[in-house]
């Protein structure tokens, strides 16, 4: 209708006034138009009004102002105005939207729409693709690529954009979700209809992960792979920065344009973003963190590191219960996150954590606002969600004075709503404006015709009540009393037909059948109506009907939910704790203490523990210890900690990076897994402390943890402060490939002379990397000098030559044995274990002569061709000719029961019992040079402590207590009281999971999967079903 009436000014407008001014005008008017166009235009442009002004509507402007009964007004792409009264021009095109709502357009962060997947070469089908295959000069791994820019690509599907507009979506962040390094994203508005102009920004962010997408590559084949290449391509951008290389890459070169970009990353787990935050430290950045929705668990050392986080709420679907025999199998952990994650938002926000929220895995604006709703019961206001959904998203983007919220000079970009959605359930989205553009979405209806009516037809009066459709309603009338009060609706009847905003009535009086005809247009949103009637006499009158107000239905309000929430417990799951460890000061009294110092084993004896420490031992009087716990001892025998010289417990995503034959980059303290529930069994079976060692997939692996196992703690608490480096070397038929199949012969090396050069080649490189660093450190003025590159697998082998870093050889054969060992003597550096050494009784002396100790099993031979000479004597000989000795357990079950492996050696050769208990002691404390600190019981170290009912090598003796640094992690007595706690919060949540079910929320059917486990020779992320494999 605009477009008809502009034409027909401008013709009228041509031919009533001077043709030669008109001329002129007209020429300017549209030279203009030519002058500011950026494409020609193929026909005749489509007509524009001057401005647009929306009236009457309730406007979310952004933050916390609501305007109830609002306008804004528009000119060309963006907001003039918004406020209660702004006057139409005689150009402007005015909509009334009374009755409707309108929400600025929602920002998605995390979104590939319209990018799609790549396409890369790859190798031989069966064989390892060892190298990169892309052409060109770019980055050396396949899964790092700065370069790729989604807005080279973006090619959007109409029908998915609507998609995403019917869930308020105005603009995506868009990318290759692909890599590590994953390029840039591009921030674009979702109307589809001109690329030009959605693109809003080409460059807008840059995203990383964990995950090396769909390259083919071997590296990385775990997440600490993932980690250290990560942190070797940022070491490499400062390198080709700085130190202008002889060299171009191409990838380098696109990453350089990139530092004032956003950073995001994307993570899969909240122990992930505590990975990637370590990250950004080193090299002092900072990442937004797209969340998977158990951010809660880690509040602590998330608010400590001040991150942003984009939080999911697709949460998770109720299990269906209704078979109690598959429910329960559900384990605890899924249960109480299901109960929890609505909270995530709450939580976070009430950290002072600044949320985003993403609409990803949600698939469609029914799940969405039910969603929201739910966001809503726990506690948090509509203006938390909105900001989450549009000013916060744009503020990290740097687009805040452009997008995000309604206000003058911003692009006008909204969604209407036909009903307020943060109050009403039913509200449906209508159209969304993104630039100024309209979009209808859902044809808006605005009238909400049930209720209850008073009909007057010229002083007839009748009570009419509506239900039902809208557009075709279920009508009841009633005969009103002289008071007008409803009395009877037996001897009246009406019948409704609605089209649009036009409404017919008939009403017929059944006592004298006389019928009234109404013909009448709803005003409003069905508020009023009113019209013509033909009466029963054939006289014309007018008729009205006006809404009655129910007083006694209230609106429905979302409100708190007050129904019980349980707490999260540290870790979330079976056997946690609802609150963090503290230490205290405890005296045991009248135990058997198993010193391992001169002091042999003392008999009724005390040991105070005060601040994590061991404080006295002997005879303690309480009456002069203030605030101290008792702990009775007597008849039970109390030692230190086990120490696990060998374990692969409490590792994320791999064991193994196998991918090339010198790993020496990689670290198990990157991925070290917190809320493994072998760290609980391992308590319950004395073991205190434990070195998380690589795998045994390459000559020289990854460097290992060593960690105290503080069942809910974080994994940096877990780690040791200040312990020693140490890192894993291997040999045998792993490192060589020999058991991986045929058609792992690809990387070297092949054969046993191949490891051997391996380690050559590696400390003949680290030697001249060494140099390097030396001679530039030596110049006195370094500013004006190249630094050499900063390499992490050669910077670790530089650190063995330099006796920082220690040496655990993962060994079987005697011949490897003496080559390694002769190795070492050539290059200068020591081997500080072998472990599992077998055969290691056949070359004691020389392992005493290097100075090497061994790390064994009690009794576990033939379960490999290279162990066919194993013996279960062999800790007891090496012991004798003077090597130090421990006993290892490798394996996630014989870990909790090492106090039985040590009693082997009595049998096995003779030790004493004190001996013995020294090998899961005493010897793997000095095998990991902690004996300072722990393996045994002596005043001034940490109070690593276990109470046993019985001698501990007996197979009767079960653990009564184990206590870290003076926190008591393991407590049997308690474990019962946790036993029954599980069993009911368990109930309780299948209850309110079942009563869920009930009410026609989606479910799920739960699908059992047995616990997985890492060994030596677990290769890639998952993990193996079977235990005992060494």
């Amino acid at each position: 209708m605009y477009n008809q009436i502009l034409f027909d000014s401008i013709f009228l407008f041509i031919f009533e006034a001077n043709m030669k001014k008109k001329l002129t005008l007209i020429l300017l008017l549209l030279s203009t138009q030519v002058l500011s166009q950026y494409r020609p235009q193929n026909g005749v442009s489509k007509s524009q009004p001057q401005s647009i002004l929306i009236i009457n509507a309730k406007i979310y402007k952004g933050g916390k102002a609501i305007l109830e009964s609002g306008s804004i007004l528009i000119e060309n792409d963006k907001v003039v105005s918004v406020g209660r009264t702004i006057k139409a021009s005689e150009h402007t095109l005015v909509f009334d939207m009374e009755g409707r709502t309108i929400l600025p357009s929602f920002i998605e962060l995390n979104s590939s729409v319209g990018i799609a997947p790549q396409i890369l070469k790859k190798g031989k089908k069966y064989t390892p693709q060892t190298n990169s295959l892309k052409q060109n000069s770019f980055y050396w791994n396949q899964a790092v690529h700065p370069e790729l820019n989604a807005s080279d690509v973006y090619n959007p599907d109409t029908k998915v954009l609507r998609k995403l507009n019917n869930l308020g979506i105005g603009y995506c962040l868009t990318r290759s979700d692909d890599g590590l390094i994953q390029g840039t994203a591009a921030l674009v508005a979702t109307h589809g209809n001109d690329l030009s102009k959605d693109i809003l920004e080409a460059k807008a962010a840059a995203f990383y992960s964990f995950s090396k997408g769909s390259s083919m590559q071997s590296y990385p084949s775990s997440q600490m792979g993932s980690i250290a290449l990560l942190r070797q391509s940022f070491y490499d951008l400062n390198y080709y920065s700085n130190s202008s290389p002889d060299f171009t890459d191409l990838s380098m070169e696109a990453w350089e344009q990139q530092s004032s970009l956003p950073r995001f990353f994307i993570s899969k787990d909240k122990l992930e973003i505590l990975r990637a935050v370590k990250i950004a430290k080193e090299f002092d950045s900072e990442f937004i963190y797209v969340g998977s929705g158990n951010e809660y668990e880690a509040l602590e050392a998330l608010s400590e590191s001040n991150v942003k986080v984009v939080l999911p709420i697709n949460f998770p679907k109720a299990y269906d219960v209704s078979d109690p025999y598959i429910s329960r199998l559900i384990p605890l952990s899924d249960l109480k996150h299901w109960e929890l994650a609505p909270f995530n938002f709450k939580k976070l926000l009430d950290r002072g954590i600044r949320v985003s929220i993403t609409t990803a895995g949600l698939k469609d604006a029914k799940h969405l606002w039910s969603n929201i709703r739910t966001l809503l019961s726990t506690g948090v206001s509509k203006f938390d969600v909105l900001q989450a959904l549009t000013s916060e998203p744009a503020s990290i983007l740097g687009k805040k004075d452009q997008i995000g919220m309604l206000k003058s000079g911003m692009l006008a970009s909204f969604t209407v709503y036909d009903l307020d959605p943060f109050e009403n359930e039913k509200a449906k989205i209508n159209e969304i404006w993104i630039h100024g553009a309209q979009q209808h979405l859902n044809t808006f209806n605005g009238i909400e015709l049930a209720g209850a009516y008073d009909i007057n037809i010229d002083g007839f009066r009748r009570k009419v009540t509506l239900s039902g459709n809208t557009n075709k309603p279920l009508c009841k009338a009633y005969e009103l009393d002289k008071e007008f009060k409803p009395i009877d609706s037996t001897k009246c009847k009406c019948d409704f037909q609605v089209n649009g905003n036009d409404i017919n009535v008939k009403l017929i009086d059944k006592r004298n059948s006389s019928a009234y005809i109404l013909k009448g247009k709803i005003s409003g949103n069905g508020s009023i109506i009113e019209g013509d009637a033909t009466l029963p006499d054939g006289s014309w009158k007018k008729w009205s009907a006006l809404k009655v107000a129910e007083k006694d239905v209230a609106k429905p309000k979302i409100s708190s939910d007050t129904v019980y929430v349980g707490k999260c417990w540290f870790p979330n799951m079976a056997f946690g704790s609802d609150s963090l460890s503290k230490a205290s000061k405890f005296l045991f009294r009248n135990a058997t203490v198993w010193t391992n110092e001169a002091d042999g084993i003392l008999e009724e004896t005390d040991v105070l523990v005060e601040n994590g420490k061991i404080i006295k031992i002997g005879k303690i009087e309480k009456n002069k210890i203030a605030d101290v716990q008792i702990i009775d001892a007597t008849g039970k025998h109390l030692t230190s900690g086990i120490i696990d010289e060998h374990s692969h417990i409490a590792i994320s995503k791999g064991v193994n990076e196998g991918g090339q034959a010198i790993s020496a980059e990689v670290s198990i303290g990157d991925v070290v897994n917190s809320e493994d529930i072998n760290i609980y069994r391992q308590l319950s079976g004395g073991v205190t402390c434990a070195q998380l060692l690589h795998g045994s997939a390459n000559p020289i692996g990854g460097q290992s943890a060593l960690v105290k196992l503080k069942w809910g703690a974080s994994p940096e608490e877990m780690l040791i402060n200040g312990a020693p480096g140490f890192i894993k070397f291997a040999l045998g038929e792993n490192v060589k490939q020999s058991n991986w199949g045929a058609f792992n012969t690809v990387r070297f090396p092949q054969t046993r002379m191949g490891v051997e050069q391996v380690f050559y080649d590696g400390f003949h490189r680290a030697r001249i990397y060494k140099d390097e660093w030396s001679a530039f450190e030596k110049k006195t003025n370094t500013k004006k000098v190249k630094a050499p590159r900063f390499d992490l697998e050669l910077e670790t082998l530089a650190e063995i030559l330099d006796s920082k870093r220690f040496i655990t050889c993962h060994s079987y054969v005697q011949s490897e044995i003496n080559m390694l060992m002769h190795v070492a003597d050539s290059m200068g550096f020591k081997v500080n274990t072998f472990t599992h050494i077998l055969e290691g009784y056949k070359v004691a002396d020389k392992m005493k002569a290097h100075g090497v100790g061994g790390s064994t099993f009690s009794d576990w031979w033939a379960y490999k061709y290279e162990v066919n000479d194993a013996i279960p004597y062999n800790a007891a000989l090496m012991s004798s000719q003077g090597v130090t000795v421990a006993i290892n357990s490798d394996d996630a079950e014989m870990g909790r029961r090492l106090n039985q492996e040590a009693a082997k050696s009595v049998k096995y050769g003779g030790l004493s019992q004190e001996e013995a208990w020294k090998l899961v002691t005493l010897n793997p404390a000095k095998l990991l040079h902690l004996d300072d600190e722990m393996g045994s019981i002596k005043v001034g170290k940490d109070a690593d402590l276990v109470l046993w009912t019985d001698n501990p090598l007996s197979i009767l003796a079960k653990v009564q207590k184990t206590m870290i640094e003076g926190h008591l992690y393991y407590d049997a007595d308690q474990n019962d009281v946790l036993a029954d706690r599980n069993r009911m919060e368990r109930a309780r949540i299948i209850q309110k999971m079942a009563l869920d079910n009930t009410s026609g929320n989606p479910m799920r059917q739960y699908q059992h999967s047995k616990e997985r486990f890492f060994h030596c020779d677990s290769h890639g992320e998952e993990g193996e079903t079977k235990t005992n494999l060494h």
